[in-house]
């Protein structure tokens, strides 16, 4: 823990954290265009005195991508979160969000394929404490910039190792939600691997910075561990969709 000093007679309390996530993904193909994903993950608070912390939360989220064009996507969503917590209640988020993503520009660099991504997203969320059942309503704005940059193949393509890179801003468009921590800054790095078409690997770290909203201040500090795989299936080639 860090002691910031705001003035001769007050002190600020920052905090720093170590998180664990895992995450599963699968993503269905539809048709060229559209199509869907579904996502198992967890998370947990790493504790200096022990390995499990004061709180973990496990989820369930699936989205529909369309993609417009080559440039452009859209998509929305839903997920169910659940929060387990020591002290405070346990925690239920139903949340749904709409979004774009924009792959623009588009270059080639030391015989590298690159592009930026930016991402749109609109959430709506619904939380509801355990203890006491009450339910609050909070609206939030997400913008995340990202690349990916291929190592040993000049695309990422099977048998390539690839660097993701972004950073992602949170914005709280005012809500009754009552907790703190709604508006963050993320930076992210990592290392992939892409097995074939269908699997890939990917270890990321993340510094996450999250802002009370009632100081207006950042006051935590999360230093994530990501660890995904993902994989991928073309329904049509199952004969669901004709």
């Amino acid at each position: 823990m860090i002691l910031v000093a705001v003035s001769a007679w007050a002190q600020d309390l920052e905090e720093s954290d170590t998180q664990a996530w895992f995450e599963y993904e699968i993503r269905n193909g539809i048709t060229d265009k559209l199509r869907t994903s579904w996502n198992l993950g967890y998370r947990e608070l790493v504790s200096a005195e022990d390995l499990l912390g004061e709180w973990s939360r496990l989820h369930l989220q699936g989205d529909v991508v369309y993609a417009h064009s080559r440039r452009v996507s859209f998509e929305g969503g839903i997920g169910g979160y659940y929060t387990f917590q020591n002290k405070p209640d346990d925690r239920f988020e139903l949340r749904l969000w709409q979004g774009a993503v924009v792959r623009w520009p588009q270059w080639r660099l030391v015989r590298r394929q690159f592009d930026l991504r930016h991402r749109f997203r609109l959430e709506q969320r619904w939380i509801r404490a355990r203890g006491t059942g009450q339910t609050d309503f909070g609206v939030r704005f997400r913008y995340r910039l990202a690349t990916f940059i291929p190592l040993n193949r000049p695309t990422i393509e099977d048998e390539a190792f690839y660097v993701p890179l972004m950073s992602e801003w949170f914005s709280d468009l005012g809500s009754e939600v009552s907790e703190f921590f709604a508006a963050r800054l993320r930076l992210t790095t990592g290392l992939g691997y892409v097995l074939s078409p269908n699997w890939t690997l990917e270890l990321r770290y993340t510094v996450q910075r999250s802002r009370d909203k009632v100081s207006n201040v950042f006051t935590t500090t999360d230093h994530i561990f990501d660890f995904r795989v993902r994989t991928a299936l073309r329904i049509r080639e199952l004969g669901l969709f004709w």
